[in-house]
């Protein structure tokens, strides 16, 4: 099969592209980063970005299935242009994809694109399923928005999946943001720490996109998260362990808001939620449980 993966120079794009040439597929990446992995030479690479034009359809000719990853990563101080540039670069990005499908024949049989556990917002204990309703901050409706045009390309006749991710544990990501605080003794829960904190492992969210690939029964929304449900005072207290350090520094939502301006608001949301289609339909989790994933990513203390 030839898979081509938009944004795959990215952090959950280089694993994910790793992956599917460990398991013998043959990888396009669209992005404006060239590939870094060892075996770049083995990924056709096309330099674009999606936001401002659709690739060209000869690139997509040929392809079994399409993983849309790209978009702004949205790490940082929130801003009004800063949100319209996260927006523009999912939207129009997904927009000129599906515009691009529309062009090629045969088409692709599968459309797998990124979402964001985000979309239900601020939700306190409610469990939160594929089925539930959205919230309405500016991160739902992103979501609502960015699905929408994944969607139109079931017009076209392709199975269109949109995977709900919730923040990524690896070597990348939120770690990253976290491991230079926590390292100098200075962590702790954000807020009152009772919010709960989805969460998944950098590997089960590339089981998740190929899962999604592989099995025809995948349609739609699909929640990509740990089937773990923990908080995030829970979540700050084993990271400081394997870690080593204290865990007693609270982070208030003020200073948050201050710093992040809009995106503290995210980043203290609380979302219950839970992987029903992936559970339902037989993906089996390499790592369910967070001490052993952060003592996978981290080490053992």
């Amino acid at each position: 099969m030839k898979v081509i993966i938009t944004g795959g120079s990215g952090f959950i794009g280089s694993e994910l592209t790793a992956a599917l040439l460990r398991k013998g597929y043959e990888v396009a990446v669209f992005d404006l980063r060239a590939p870094k992995q060892k075996d770049a030479s083995a990924i056709t690479f096309l330099k674009i970005d999606l936001s401002l034009e659709p690739p060209p359809p000869e690139w997509i000719k040929g392809a079994d299935a399409v993983i849309h990853l790209a978009g702004r990563n949205i790490f940082g101080r929130w801003n009004k242009a800063v949100k319209h540039s996260i927006y523009q670069s999912r939207i129009a990005g997904t927009k000129n994809m599906v515009l691009a499908l529309k062009a090629v024949e045969p088409k692709p049989r599968v459309l797998v694109s990124a979402s964001a556990v985000g979309i239900y917002g601020d939700r306190d204990d409610e469990e939160l399923y594929e089925s539930s309703l959205p919230g309405d901050d500016f991160l739902a409706r992103l979501c609502i928005d960015w699905e929408g045009e994944a969607r139109k390309a079931e017009a076209l006749g392709l199975r269109t999946v949109q995977i709900r991710t919730a923040p990524v544990l690896g070597h990348g990501g939120l770690l990253n943001k976290l491991l230079p605080i926590y390292k100098l003794g200075l962590g702790g829960p954000i807020g009152s720490g009772f919010q709960w904190f989805p969460w998944i492992h950098i590997h089960d969210i590339v089981g998740a996109y190929i899962f999604a690939v592989e099995n025809e029964i995948m349609q739609g929304p699909v929640n990509s998260c740990s089937p773990q449900q923990i908080r995030n005072k829970e979540f700050s207290k084993y990271l400081a362990n394997v870690l080593r350090r204290p865990d007693f520094l609270r982070v208030p939502s003020l200073a948050l808001k201050i710093i992040l301006n809009d995106l503290a608001d995210f980043i203290t949301a609380s979302q219950k939620v839970y992987p029903k289609k992936l559970m339902e339909n037989g993906y089996h989790f390499n790592f369910p449980d967070i001490k052993a994933a952060l003592e996978d990513i981290l080490g053992r203390p």
